[in-house]
């Protein structure tokens, strides 16, 4: 039998400046017709206005972990990581992280382009590692920064949808050794043909006459998504949660009923709401659905790390307490886990 692998530690970092819903003000004369009166901003969130600052970021975040852990970079076996913005498209953060703590040559990293799915995909890939007995501890780091000053990934600030962008970092050591929390199930649904409808490619900014916004460089990096996109997600989000508990939680062996949190991406609350009240009709509560939108926004790959992170701080994490995450990333890939706290 294998033995239990789940997260020996989890960590948040974010950025000391607050950005309100009132800074983002500029934005809504270009908010389209269809999503007036349901696009709103975040009350507040974070940001990190540098050039370096995915890097700034994943430093902080990375000596937190380790040093929460009693960990050194000579313990670790393995790097996952992510980044969602920053100044380079390749090489990701990982090469950085490596180089930066002075790992081993020998260690490996793996760089994963799930976007928001990250978090959970790289506690799969290092679940699977770890169970096939040739590492025993994976760092695992996703990073978010979205208006990196010159940066080649990074958000359209003429575009609505960024004002609900914040910037955050997480990371985790994935291990069989002092288990915060064990891992019972992962299930996946991808849903391939919003490839061209939501996706990260060079283009000018969408609203450059826009009154209010921020110097923009000529070409940005990132879309949120066509009206088409909307369009798929009008069908698609009332069973998304719903559905992905279904699989996740019968691979665990458990029920729907056994779910006491979740903690889920948090894109939009016109976009999570109805993942929420598609699963209250399916017998899910609405209030086990935990999240920082109004603090923190969407940190996209941060967002599970960070909240996990947070409401272990504050004691909403019970022990034996059985916990669902849901994500959607990059390609509408669609991962869900089942986990145990253990503490």
């Amino acid at each position: 039998m294998n033995p239990k692998v789940g997260l020996e530690m989890v960590v948040s970092y974010l950025p000391d400046t607050i950005v309100r819903a009132e800074d983002q003000a500029y934005l809504k004369a270009a908010i389209p017709p269809p999503l007036q009166g349901k696009l709103r901003f975040p009350n507040e969130m974070r940001r990190l206005r540098d050039n370096d600052a995915i890097e700034i970021l994943t430093e902080k975040v990375v000596d937190k972990v380790l040093d929460r852990a009693g960990l050194k970079p000579s313990d670790i076996d393995y790097i996952i990581s992510n980044n969602c913005g920053g100044k380079y498209m390749v090489p990701m953060v990982g090469t950085f992280i490596h180089h930066k703590f002075k790992f081993r040559e020998e260690t490996p990293v793996l760089n994963i382009s799930q976007a928001c799915a990250s978090f959970l995909d790289g506690c799969e890939v290092a679940w699977n590692l770890i169970n096939a007995g040739k590492y025993k501890r994976i760092l695992l780091v996703t990073v978010s920064a979205w208006e990196t000053l010159g940066g080649q990934v990074r958000a359209d600030l003429t575009d609505p949808m960024s004002g609900a962008m914040g910037d955050g970092a997480g990371a985790a050591i994935v291990s069989t050794q002092n288990l915060k929390c064990e891992f019972l199930s992962y299930y996946n649904r991808t849903w391939g043909e919003v490839y061209d409808l939501s996706g990260a490619y060079p283009k000018p900014p969408a609203n450059p006459q826009l009154k209010g916004a921020p110097d923009q460089p000529a070409i940005t990096n990132y879309m949120y998504g066509t009206p088409e996109f909307f369009a798929w997600w009008l069908k698609v989000g009332p069973t998304f949660g719903l559905n992905g508990f279904k699989g996740a939680v019968e691979q665990a062996g458990l029920t729907l009923q056994d779910i006491q949190m979740i903690l889920f991406h948090q894109p939009a609350d016109m976009l999570y709401d109805m993942w929420i009240d598609g699963a209250e009709k399916g017998g899910i509560p609405r209030h086990i659905w935990k999240h920082t939108w109004d603090k923190y926004g969407n940190m996209s790959n941060a967002v599970i790390p960070v909240n996990l992170a947070e409401f272990w701080e504050n004691g909403e994490l019970k022990k034996n307490m059985i916990m669902a995450w849901i994500t959607i990333g990059a390609g509408a890939h669609a991962p869900t886990m089942i986990v145990r706290w253990l503490v």
